[in-house]
């Protein structure tokens, strides 16, 4: 963690996580191309069927500093269900509790059926911090069933330095992995609104060294594919990278996989996730 002085002598006491938005709307936001992103200490959660995680959010990278937000985060509630930890001060993550001696962030944290918010603001005077490190912190129960799902950071997550806003923040999502899930094939690749991955081919195959494979995106934007392994981790995947509107095909290169059913993922930074099965044989 990293502290700066803030050029604002301004101290955050808003009330509400909305007058946060309200007290900036008059100043210029801080706009550059890429400021920092924020996302789940890890991209995939492997939980089991009924079970319970817990998920740190964290600033990945040392670049501009901030010393508010509001994480606004996005569920399925057919899947997931939200619950606060007690006392809910162990929500609030180290990079902002550690900012300042004797800081006490000012903390406001509301939960809905799909979705939390979490505002946390430093009050000390003039100090602000930069990444990477734990912003925030959220527990889960699962349902008792067989599934992927996500978390997502929706369009309410926003940062603030001393009363302008942060702006060129990447979010990325959080895949869940609920017990032992059985995905379909889905359909084939077509044109849409919405991001669309196409079914790998050949499949089920002997895995080489290389996958090649192709999805669509209706607009310009920064995306990955991956692949997920039987456990749910990560094992090869494309860099994340800006991408243009269209037809896409990616290779990614493969280490040596075991024989089993593996998960291919696209993922874009709007936040959709599009999934596709793949077998590898002996």
């Amino acid at each position: 963690m990293h502290r700066l002085r803030a050029c604002s002598r301004r101290l955050w006491i808003s009330p509400v996580p909305c007058l946060l938005a309200g007290l900036v709307a008059a100043v210029a936001t801080v706009a550059p191309a890429h400021a920092f992103t924020v996302a789940g200490a890890t991209d995939t959660v492997v939980v089991a069927s009924g079970g319970t995680f817990t998920i740190d959010f964290v600033v990945s990278s040392p670049d501009l500093p901030f010393n508010a937000f509001d994480l606004s985060v996005h569920f399925d509630p057919a899947r997931l269900t939200n619950s606060p930890m007690a006392p809910l001060e162990l929500q609030r993550g180290a990079l902002m509790v550690n900012a300042c001696t004797l800081n006490e962030p000012f903390h406001i944290f509301a939960p809905a059926p799909d979705s939390v918010v979490g505002t946390l603001v430093i009050l000390c005077d003039g100090v602000s911090v930069t990444g990477p490190g734990t912003i925030y912190r959220l527990r889960f129960n699962a349902a008792a069933t067989n599934a992927y799902t996500q978390l997502t950071l929706g369009a309410g997550t926003k940062f603030y330095n001393g009363g302008p806003r942060v702006g060129g923040v990447t979010k990325r999502i959080v895949v869940v992995k609920i017990g032992s899930p059985v995905l379909d094939a889905g359909e084939r690749l077509h044109v849409s609104s919405t991001p669309e991955l196409a079914p790998v081919s050949p499949n089920p195959a002997r895995a080489g060294r290389s996958l090649s494979l192709a999805f669509s995106l209706p607009r310009a934007e920064r995306s990955e594919v991956v692949v997920i392994d039987p456990q749910g981790r990560r094992v090869a995947g494309s860099p994340w990278a800006r991408r243009e509107a269209g037809l896409q095909r990616v290779e990614v290169a493969l280490p040596a996989l075991a024989p089993g059913r593996y998960t291919v993922a696209l993922r874009t930074g709007s936040g959709v996730t599009r999934t596709q099965p793949w077998v590898v044989l002996r």
